[in-house]
């Protein structure tokens, strides 16, 4: 016999015992219900911030903002926002392919597109028309001062028209850029198309005057972006928990005049400044398709309910200065005449047909003084 012969076996390992399991489970149990509470406790901090800012007039992504939610923002205007403007918040630039395209035949001047033959220079009288998406020649081709140029040559009148409308505008980005860009053209007339945009949320809550954009810069800025994860609970943490030494921002002396007092008021001054430079202005109400209208969009969520409340809160507010103020223009039925489709899907864009009727009602609005004017 050798001597491996004589070597002791492993020895073997014992089975665990009761008592030992349940102190294992025990652990893992505790860790697990750790967890979930701490998960269930981010989660209603979460959702509770996010209906707090909802109450405040701050909309706040849910648990996880979009890479797309970005500076350069996520909706059709985005192309927009690649260029900044200091007043403004945004407009289109050098990084817009569209642009780029519009350029080809138009001439294109720090914001405005002349919509009339540039090889004719600016001729008088002018005629500048700001608005919103609505008025925007350059996202949306065939739009109605590119078609009222049209019109107007039809008839031998001798004039320029300057669209200024860029997507996302409201009345309040309109006034500024007339008072700092639109009076350097010495127009004769002023044409104000908007309305839809005030009644959404392009404005900051308590600062209507203000873009929403331009607070993302600022908070860009200042190094107050909304976080990637939990935006709602990390936006209103910042409003109690501010950082110390950190750079801040401000937006102005706070307001708290309704979007319909805010549009009123803007017109006013519009009116009053237009005059003032020699002009004439007019303040023309859109038309929207939800609004007492038979081209409404079968199905209301191309908007959005909320989108198509708020238009019409504000409508119901503002049409009564049209019988007050000479120089405003309720054009919200102007489309109801038409057999023909007149809006895109979305109920608020209109197709060629729909600016061409705009610009039809734009002509005969402005035809006496555009006639009455001097000769160059």
């Amino acid at each position: 016999m050798t001597s491996a012969s004589f070597r002791p076996s492993p020895k073997q390992s014992e089975p665990a015992t009761p008592g030992q399991l349940s102190s294992t489970r025990k652990f893992v149990y505790w860790i697990i219900s750790v967890f979930v509470s701490v998960v269930a406790l981010v989660a209603v901090l979460e959702v509770g911030s996010y209906f707090l800012l909802k109450s405040q007039g701050i909309q706040s992504a849910l648990f996880l903002r979009s890479e797309d939610e970005t500076v350069l923002g996520r909706d059709q205007f985005r192309e927009a926002y690649r260029t900044l403007d200091p007043h403004l918040a945004f407009t289109y630039g050098k990084n817009s392919e569209k642009l780029l395209e519009v350029q080809k035949t138009n001439r294109w001047i720090d914001g405005f597109l002349l919509e009339s033959p540039a090889q004719r220079g600016l001729r008088k009288p002018i005629i500048l028309a700001l608005g919103g998406s609505t008025t925007d020649g350059v996202k949306f081709p065939g739009s109605w001062p590119e078609q009222l140029a049209k019109i107007l040559d039809e008839h031998n009148i001798q004039a320029t028209v300057i669209n200024g409308g860029i997507g996302g505008y409201t009345t309040s980005q309109d006034l500024f850029k007339l008072i700092r860009d639109g009076f350097e053209f010495q127009p004769d007339i002023v044409i104000e198309y908007g309305g839809v945009n005030d009644g959404w949320r392009y404005s900051v809550s308590n600062h209507l005057m203000v873009h929403p954009y331009q607070e993302s810069i600022l908070k860009v800025a200042t190094g107050q972006d909304i976080p990637r994860i939990l935006p709602s609970a990390m936006t209103l943490a910042r409003q109690y928990l501010p950082m110390k030494g950190s750079i801040d921002y401000s937006l102005g002396v706070g307001s708290k005049r309704t979007r319909a007092q805010t549009f009123k008021k803007n017109m006013e001054i519009m009116q009053a400044a237009t005059i003032s430079q020699g002009g004439q202005f007019y303040a023309v109400i859109q038309p929207f398709s939800f609004y007492q209208s038979k081209h409404a969009s079968p199905n209301p969520q191309s908007v959005g309910l909320e989108f198509i409340s708020g238009v019409t809160e504000l409508y119901n507010e503002i049409l009564f200065l049209t019988n007050t103020r000479d120089y405003i223009h309720d054009a919200t039925q102007a489309l109801e005449g038409a057999t023909e489709v007149v809006y895109q899907p979305d109920g608020v864009h209109l197709n060629s047909a729909g600016n061409k009727i705009i610009a039809e009602y734009m002509f005969n609005l402005i035809k006496d003084p555009l006639t009455q004017a001097p000769p160059n």
